[in-house]
């Protein structure tokens, strides 16, 4: 089999069936769509040369630097692209959660700028925001910038439904259920439906997203979904939520067991179906069929795996641990609620402490407020004990999820710890309420 370009092998990756010895199902054949075997590794290679191979000669002609949202599977396979065609990129996001990926994109060639606002999941109101700094930069030099924009443009679903969706029904026909991670959504609102005109009509879309103060890469919680992007909330019959651990978990039991060299965010895709089909297999009185997407590889999350299941590094896990920390009761005994935080910091006087970076802290925080991001927070909580517990603690985070679990965890060490219900998104949009309403 000859090939003339690495993108000519884009796509056409095949669907694996996966024992039922493995999966327990009865009455449904459960398939991995493997875009892990897509050249530059992950289901991103579609879409990262479907939005810009159309352009590739302009922009390497007018020499443009190809601009994204992305430090993860995308970034990587847009800068294979762009040096294949000597193109450069600039990648601007978030502080990058997994290492081993952006030492990978580095090493690749592209320039990352990581940036921290008021929120770390999309705003496109905020000027600290990574899409609307890349917007406002090639708005304002659009002959040297060119920007693919994987989270809002109509092209990336557009690639999964013509190629994706196709080869599912292509290779299976009728198709029940689909699942996915949810990131941009692309994916799954492109090949889902392929699969309902071509396949099923009646064909059910769930989607798989992080738990709530959780991170997976590539998934993003209910919450964090981006409702002026790619996502629509109508577009899926039902959502599942997992963890990172379990989600490790399951990888693993597909790696072993299957022998799928898959990452984290594939095993929370299994495992995000498994539980969903598990709860209807006994009463389906017909064969049904389900696909999952296999979205990447299992080699560049080493770290990322290492820190949430050390035992499989022969490293026994710390008993008390932040990593294997697990809250079971209401939310509202960890939490204060922004209106009534004038009169309780006046009342606790309580060390105040901003988990983000240290760029968005220089930004904007609350008055006094002290800034250990969470990475080395994690690590001050998991190692020692790092204030007093005659002090009232407040934590704050972009939107309250990390800081509402570490509120949890210290409280269950006997820290009278909290976190800010909304963190400082909401923060942030209390003062320029406040602030428009004196101008008015």
């Amino acid at each position: 089999m000859k090939y003339e370009k690495i993108t000519d092998l884009i796509g056409n990756t095949p669907l694996l069936k996966i024992p039922e010895s493995v999966h327990g199902l009865k009455n449904i054949e459960l398939y991995g769509k493997l875009e892990m075997m897509n050249p530059f590794g992950s289901v991103k290679d579609r879409v990262a040369w479907g939005l810009v191979k159309d352009d590739i000669e302009e922009i390497q002609s007018k020499q443009k630097t190809i601009y994204e949202n992305s430090s993860g599977n995308t970034a990587k396979a847009l800068q294979v692209i762009a040096s294949m065609h000597g193109a450069k990129t600039k990648l601007i996001t978030y502080m990058a959660k997994v290492d081993g990926v952006k030492d990978i994109v580095r090493m690749l060639g592209a320039e990352i700028e990581e940036v921290l606002g008021g929120s770390e999941c999309f705003d496109p109101n905020d000027p600290n925001d990574p899409q609307y700094l890349i917007a406002k930069m090639v708005k304002d030099d659009p002959e040297r910038t060119y920007f693919p924009s994987q989270f809002t443009n109509p092209k990336n679903p557009l690639i999964h439904y013509e190629s994706t969706g196709k080869e599912i029904v292509e290779d299976l026909g009728k198709v029940d259920y689909f699942f996915g991670g949810l990131g941009t959504s692309g994916s799954t609102l492109g090949a889902a439906r392929r699969i309902r005109e071509e396949g099923n009509d009646q064909l059910v879309t769930v989607g798989i997203c992080a738990s709530k103060n959780d991170f997976i890469p590539g998934i993003r919680s209910l919450d964090q979904m981006w409702e002026s992007g790619l996502f629509t909330k109508g577009n899926y019959q039902d959502f599942v939520y997992v963890d990172s651990g379990e989600s490790v978990d399951a990888m693993m039991e597909l790696v072993q067991k299957v022998g799928i060299l898959c990452g984290p965010t594939s095993g929370a895709s299994y495992l995000g179906c498994l539980r969903y089909l598990r709860k209807i297999d006994g009463e389906l009185n017909e064969k049904k069929t389900a696909v999952f997407i296999v979205c990447d590889r299992l080699e560049w999350y080493v770290d990322y795996i290492r820190q949430r299941r050390p035992n499989l590094f022969g490293r026994l896990p710390k008993p008390g641990s932040i990593q294997t920390f697990e809250k079971d009761v209401r939310e509202d005994q960890y939490v204060i609620p922004l209106d009534s935080l004038p009169s309780w910091l006046s009342e606790k006087d309580p060390i105040v402490v901003d988990v983000r970076g240290n760029l968005a802290y220089k930004m904007m925080t609350i008055p006094g407020a002290i800034n250990i991001p969470w990475e080395l927070f994690e690590t001050m909580i998991d190692s020692a004990d790092p204030f007093p517990r005659d002090r009232t603690i407040l934590l704050v985070c972009p939107i309250g999820e990390k800081t509402t679990r570490y509120a949890a965890y210290l409280q269950s060490r006997n820290y009278d710890a909290y976190s800010l219900e909304g963190g400082m998104l909401a923060w942030r949009n209390a003062r320029e309420d406040q602030t428009s309403m004196a101008v008015k």
